[in-house]
């Protein structure tokens, strides 16, 4: 496919992207009851000031963008590809009532989910991987598979609260070396910023390693969430403001300060 077909292309799939949104904010508009306001600001059929601020910044890119196809259009397709508005971060469907909402605890049923999710230990028994989960033989009857299922499933979480460790223990880590970095690169020792450093030695993104930069500022006091079985992306930034509260409390902080078991950090032996 020629050059000029590849920028036809992608100029029409911005304009189709243009039209959707722009339709999709016409449909907002005519069902403004249906959309979610802040406590503060709960007046039905009206816009609440954030979502007058995205409403905005939609308006504004998709003008830009009818400008700049308008100016492609007539340019023709000879010129050089002009530079295309950057899409606003917020997303309009967050306008919408239908959205996902985020589950809330409050403290203690927080504290009980999280307990609920523990291991005994984190690691992962890679022999029972190997033997037991992928080399299956022969016919198993029912209770014999859900055997190996729930062995199975033991090893994934303990492997989860594994990674979850290594990831506080990285974030912590990470908060020191960008200390580091900012007295380095006042100093003029260190020419980029740390984003691009970031990149160029190691391939690690900045956004990343601030979100588990901020793990380890919550949780790096507790040893004991080093037994959570749960991905990491479950600790989202909403969901580090509900620990937080949670931690607030004296003896649900005393549980999470607990040490690890010490066999944590060895090859668990058990299945």
């Amino acid at each position: 496919m020629s050059q000029e077909s590849c920028s036809t292309l992608e100029l029409q799939n911005e304009i189709d992207d243009c039209l959707s949104s722009s339709s999709k904010l016409l449909e907002y508009s005519r069902n403004a009851e249906t959309l979610i306001l802040p406590s503060n600001q709960c007046i039905p059929g009206m816009w609440s000031t954030e979502q007058s601020v995205i409403i905005t910044e939609h308006s504004n890119h998709y003008e830009q963008m009818t400008l700049v196809i308008k100016q492609i259009k007539e340019s023709g397709p000879d010129a050089p590809k002009p530079s295309l508005p950057k899409r606003p971060k917020s997303k309009l469907d967050s306008l919408f009532t239908q959205a996902k909402k985020r589950k809330t605890f409050n403290p203690q049923e927080l504290h009980d989910y999280l307990r609920s999710k523990c291991v005994d230990h984190c690691g992962i028994d890679k022999q029972f991987l190997v033997e037991d989960m992928w080399n299956i033989q022969g016919i198993l009857s029912t209770e014999q598979l859900l055997n190996i299922l729930r062995r199975a499933a033991r090893q994934v979480k303990r492997c989860e609260a594994q990674m979850l460790l290594l990831y506080i223990k990285f974030g912590a880590f990470l908060v020191r070396v960008k200390a580091w970095h900012e007295d380095k690169y006042d100093k003029n020792e260190i020419k980029e910023s740390w984003r691009d450093w970031l990149k160029t030695n190691i391939d690690y993104s900045d956004r990343h390693a601030r979100r588990l930069r901020n793990l380890s500022r919550v949780l790096e006091g507790y040893p004991r969430f080093g037994l959570v079985g749960l991905p990491v992306s479950y600790f989202t930034a909403g969901k580090l403001k509900d620990i937080t509260e949670m931690l607030s409390n004296p003896e649900y902080a005393e549980y999470w300060r607990q040490p690890l078991p010490a066999t944590t950090n060895e090859t668990p032996q058990s299945q």
